[in-house]
């Protein structure tokens, strides 16, 4: 992203938050127009550099100032940024990402991309998209991509693609910089944060390097009773992370980038309440930590070839999670008369390349075309364990240990299973300028897929007492799918004017299908379907972007339809204890998004977004889906409104002494977490609001200031857990209140 600088030569006070792609064609007329200008910015969503304006597509871009400015460097933190993503959090490491209204449990509808790397989840844990929260430290810009963006992107990008892009290494100059925070939770544990950012050139121009570190802990705020007594604060969280950049300009047109990334996120203890207990009390009688390790490795190889630009990457990320849940709830309702802790760990990798060309032709003419191929493993193994009353905590772990420590009994239920995916595909995108105003785009990604499952149950579910212990390991399911699909997109955009350009475009999306474990729910007397289909949609959108006013006001608009098919929904069964996958039957959304960025004076700078999202079933659901929902009905976890946007004010006092106060709020209107009410598991979620302050100077490189989150001290519910062991919330911190201290040079 461009930063602003105004036309006087001074540095503009405040930076443009970011910018969404939205509407409007209205052209202001203002008495005595300042000089200041929103600057254009720039984005690389077709995979080439294009300014927002010029992009036939709805896109928001969050800058990494405005990320680091309101502290946002968690995933959650994040969208409250921008109204058009919402997120369906469950704690430190455990993030369902929504764009759209495209709402559904199975494999992600978002895409997630950081650089060239994909790092979309598997959606392993029933209802969860299991998206990674990297924290989000020395980014240069984030995009959100609404819309399909399966032509580009590949089949995770159903609703959308989210694309996390660093700062590269500067190969002509050396900077260092570093923030610290420490913050007063209100009844809760002190929260401290921190990072430092190193840019080193190594051969001037040649060859540079650039690091960061990052870490956080405390703030925690739940209190949990275990066995009548009560743990203050036992969500405290700890991650700390690191990347290291090297770039190499190898020749002129020749540019090779590497990184390596390594985070650990941990939560001490449960990080959810019940909400029949009330805000932030826990009353679950097991412990429930969580741990992630995240590694991260990428290679990025550009060249230029004068008529163009080829790019050859490859990456590999490698994710491991080992968590706990109390399923106390489960066992009394079969009177198992225990207390039982679940415990569940994943190992989760994907290696994934791509080679492409992006054209620079001196013609009307260009496009992009590439392959790509990835391959995403994931293993999983879970148990339910009998838990010691006193501690809390199982006498075993998985069904393994418990057999060689001698705790077979302990094993309640248990299984391991291994998901494959390996993928190619084909696309390419094309655009042509018939005339100075009128461009049109062709897209289209052929994708192919093999897709292998495999589930054991190490121990049917049993009495820990009545029951005797499985004998051996048995194979319940093991499945080979293919699948092929072809997504499309058409684009027209037209320049109104060199400051206005209309535009219209048509897109298709879907995700792949899988497979049930039908052998395992059979054995508790459950009807599951064996497998479940890919679902698909089709996005119809108009648009315009527009500077006006002289340039200090840039806004956008955009108006889509979206018609869903066969969508893959969860369904638990009427005891609470299975949970599959099954398809549904049609779905729509009717939808607007407004954004405006604004720059009206040297001092003030703002931006404000709004989206009004219509989600609902239009058939009935088929009987066999095993769910309620009739033709009319929200889709789950989706507001209405959303709004959000951020103020910033600067006062110069000197030529080297500036104050500043700035102001960041978001709104998310009702949802809900099923279709209707006829469903056990109905719950609405209430409408929130979320403040927060910012004040401070600048002077010589330095910035000191002091901070308010959630203001008015909401108890957000961000996230739900809706299952047979309750009805339990996520949500934020309660009011914090902190000072911050950053330095560059």
């Amino acid at each position: 992203m461009r930063v602003s600088t105004n036309r006087l030569g001074g540095r503009v006070a405040v930076r443009i938050g970011h910018a969404v792609a939205l509407a409007a064609t209205a052209v202001v007329t203002v008495a005595n127009a300042q000089e200041s200008v929103v600057e254009e910015i720039v984005v690389t969503a077709t995979k080439r550099e294009t300014t927002m304006k010029d992009t036939p597509a709805a896109i928001a871009a969050v800058s990494g100032d405005a990320i680091r400015e309101n502290a946002a460097f968690s995933l959650e933190s994040f969208t409250r940024m921008d109204p058009s993503i919402q997120v369906n959090n469950r704690g430190v490491g455990d993030n369902q990402i929504i764009v759209r209204g495209i709402s559904s449990s199975g494999k992600p509808t978002v895409g997630l991309y950081f650089d060239e790397a994909v790092i979309t989840g598997l959606g392993l844990d029933g209802g969860s998209d299991n998206q990674p929260n990297i924290q989000l430290h020395d980014m240069q810009r984030i995009e959100i991509l609404k819309g399909p963006q399966g032509t580009l992107f590949g089949a995770g990008s159903m609703s959308g693609t989210v694309r996390f892009i660093t700062n590269k290494p500067d190969l002509g100059k050396q900077s260092f910089s570093f923030s610290g925070a420490a913050a007063s939770v209100k009844d809760g544990n002190p929260f401290y944060q921190g990072e430092a950012v190193a840019n080193l050139p190594i051969i001037e121009d040649k060859l540079g390097a650039r690091a960061v570190v990052w870490g956080d802990t405390g703030g925690g705020y739940i209190d949990q009773t275990r066995n009548g007594v009560t743990h203050d604060d036992v969500n405290d969280q700890t991650v700390w992370g690191t990347r290291l950049s090297l770039a190499s300009q190898i020749t002129d047109q020749l540019k090779v980038t590497v990184m390596g990334l390594y985070q650990e996120s941990q939560a001490d203890g449960s990080q959810y309440f019940e909400f029949s207990e009330g805000p932030y009390n826990n009353i679950s009688p097991t412990q429930e930590p969580f741990e992630d390790e995240i590694k991260l490795f990428s290679a990025v190889a550009d060249y230029d070839a004068g008529f163009g630009v080829f790019t050859g990457t490859v990456s590999y990320m490698d994710r491991t999670l080992e968590f706990s849940r109390d399923s106390t709830p489960t066992a009394q309702r079969f009177n198992l008369g225990v207390d039982l802790a679940y415990h569940q760990a994943q190992d989760i990798s994907n290696l994934s390349s791509e080679f492409r060309f992006a054209s620079t032709f001196d013609a009307p003419v260009q496009f992009v075309a590439g392959v790509f191929y990835a391959e995403q493993e994931s293993t999983a193994k879970n148990a339910a364990l009998v838990a010691d009353p006193a501690t809390g905590k199982a006498r075993c772990d998985f069904h393994a240990d418990c057999v060689s420590s001698g705790f077979a009994r302990d094993d309640i239920n248990s299984a391991t299973g291994d998901v494959n995916i390996d993928q190619f595909a084909a696309f390419s995108e094309v655009s042509w300028a018939f005339t100075d105003k009128l461009t049109g785009t062709l897209g289209l990604r052929y994708y192919m897929a093999d897709i292998t499952q495999q589930t054991v149950t190490t121990q049917s579910l049993r009495h820990p007492v009545f029951t005797p212990v499985q004998a051996a390991p048995v194979l319940s399911l093991d499945e080979d799918t293919s699948e092929n699909e072809t997504s499309y997109n058409f684009a027209l955009s037209y320049a109104l004017t060199n400051d206005t350009t209309l535009y219209s475009r048509i897109a298709s999306g879907f995700r792949p299908g899988g497979a049930n474990d039908a052998d395992a729910a059979a054995q508790q007397g459950v009807i599951a379907p064996a497998e479940y289909t890919s679902d698909t949609l089709w996005s119809f959108e108009v648009g315009a972007k527009s500077y006006f006013a002289d340039r200090m006001f840039y806004t956008e608009v955009s108006l889509y339809r979206i018609n869903w098919s066969d969508q893959q929904i969860s369904v638990t069964d009427p005891g609470g204890t299975f949970v599959y996958i099954a398809n549904a039957g049609k779905s729509y959304v009717n939808g607007f998004e407004f954004q405006l960025n604004g720059q009206p004076t040297d001092q003030l700078s703002f931006n404000l977004g709004a989206t009004y999202t219509d989600s609902r079933l239009s058939e009935d659901l088929p009987s066999t889906a095993q769910v309620s929902g009739f033709d009319g009905d929200r889709v789950p976890y989706t507001p209405k409104w959303s709004f959000a946007g951020q103020l910033t004010y600067e006062v110069p006092f000197s030529s080297t002494l500036t104050g500043y106060a700035s102001t960041n709020f978001n709104y998310r209107g009702v949802s809900y977490t099923n279709f209707n009410n006829q469903s056990d598991d109905y719950q609405e979620l209430d409408s929130y609001f979320l403040l927060g302050l910012r004040a401070g100077v600048r002077v010589d490189g330095w910035d000191a200031g002091v901070f308010v989150d959630n203001v008015t001290d909401e108890t957000p519910e961000i996230g739900l857990r809706v299952s047979g062991d309750g009805y339990r919330v996520y949500t934020t911190r309660p009011l914090t209140a902190g000072v911050r201290v950053s330095k560059q040079f």
